[in-house]
């Protein structure tokens, strides 16, 4: 997947972006939530970096997850602008020391996650730290998790393990799956 994923053009990353973040804002749901939390893409993910703007126009709260590399865990942080943003662990973009607002995650009313391949029924292949696996429990169960994916990520089945916590949507440019649970 990775390699698929990184033979994908800039452009074509910004296409299948853009129609992902549209099909997202067709969601009744995204419009009614206040607080969001959402990935900083990297390698060729998609691109969340048009949805933090819409949020703030929305006059949403966006949070950002940063890796606390130390004990392999996500803390939250509130963004207010892209300018806050450095490249920290793993070349991931975050919050630079200064801008740092921990938040809870039981604020959190939608979670855009990323991953490398998913299933139908909302199983997600991460990278292998488990970073997402020990974080998602602490969100609210009635916290809605939206990943976004692109059209060759839907397998279909991800194996399972005992504490693997399935997605309740999932986005790519062309579909939006609406998981068995």
């Amino acid at each position: 997947m990775l390699e698929k994923r990184g033979k994908l053009s800039l452009l074509e990353v910004q296409d299948k972006s853009r129609q992902i973040n549209q099909q997202l804002a067709l969601l009744p749901v995204y419009h009614s939530t206040q607080t969001i939390l959402a990935y900083l893409p990297i390698r060729k993910e998609p691109d969340t970096l048009s949805l933090l703007k819409n949020a703030w126009q929305q006059k949403k709260l966006v949070l950002v997850p940063v890796t606390q590399s130390a004990n392999k865990s996500l803390i939250l942080s509130k963004l207010e602008d892209l300018a806050e943003l450095t490249t920290g662990s793993y070349g991931i973009l975050e919050p630079k020391p200064e801008f740092l607002r921990p938040t809870k995650p039981d604020t959190v009313d939608l979670c855009i996650l990323p991953g490398l391949a998913f299933d139908r029924h909302g199983y997600r292949l991460g990278y292998g730290g488990g970073y997402f696996d020990r974080f998602l429990p602490t969100l609210r169960p009635d916290c809605l998790k939206i990943a976004f994916a692109y059209d060759f990520q839907i397998l279909d089945f991800i194996p399972q393990a005992e504490h693997d916590i399935p997605i309740d949507i999932i986005i790519t440019e062309s579909t939006i799956y609406i998981c068995n649970n």
